[in-house]
């Protein structure tokens, strides 16, 4: 059975019950928040004997590990640019207690780019369903229960989201993370 963190649960619960109302129509398509963050950094320093990477991005130091499916290591060279997108999107649908659950799942693949430079992507989507066990108007808040038995409870952002949503109903949660990173080449 698969994990979902306490947070991924609080962040995607408190979407989820932003939009219940609109979800709770059958009609109505699933609610969907994204971002996408894009940052350029340089390669500082390099230690290939212990595979990490120091990059400057907006005048902070981060020392990063590389993972061993990174077989281009040495062809990143100190003042190269380095571009890394992370994208985030969640997706949440309210269904009516007695609706069949989604099975929860989890979807993992990566890609290297051709080339000179290193760089790829690298991506995963989960899938959870949680029911309502509780709902309290007065916080607002709501417990729910994962499909591996744990109980969870949060906040709710306004009150009113809270109307078209009923102890018993599920809520399906759908998850995609990616990170795409380019070596740029050198900084002019």
């Amino acid at each position: 059975m698969m994990k979902v963190t306490p947070v991924v649960m609080s962040l995607a619960l408190s979407l989820a019950l932003a939009g219940a109302a609109m979800a709770a129509d059958p009609a109505k398509k699933p609610i969907v928040v994204s971002d996408k963050v894009t940052v350029k950094a340089t390669v500082e320093a390099i230690d290939p004997a212990n595979r990490m990477v120091t990059l400057k991005a907006k005048g902070k130091l981060m020392t990063l590990p590389v993972d061993e499916s990174v077989d281009r290591l040495d062809a990143i060279k100190v003042g190269d640019e380095i571009t890394a997108t992370y994208y985030e999107s969640v997706a949440l649908e309210v269904r009516k207690a007695g609706a069949v659950p989604a099975s929860d799942s989890l979807a993992v693949g990566a890609a290297k780019f051709a080339g000179a430079k290193p760089g790829g992507v690298a991506g995963t989507q989960t899938t959870t369903t949680v029911t309502i066990l509780a709902i309290d108007p007065d916080i607002p808040a709501v417990t729910v229960q994962t499909a591996d038995g744990q109980t969870l409870s949060h906040r709710v952002q306004k009150k009113k989201y809270l109307k078209d949503v009923n102890v018993g109903d599920q809520v399906v949660i759908v998850r995609t993370e990616a990170l795409m990173i380019a070596v740029d080449g050198a900084k002019k």
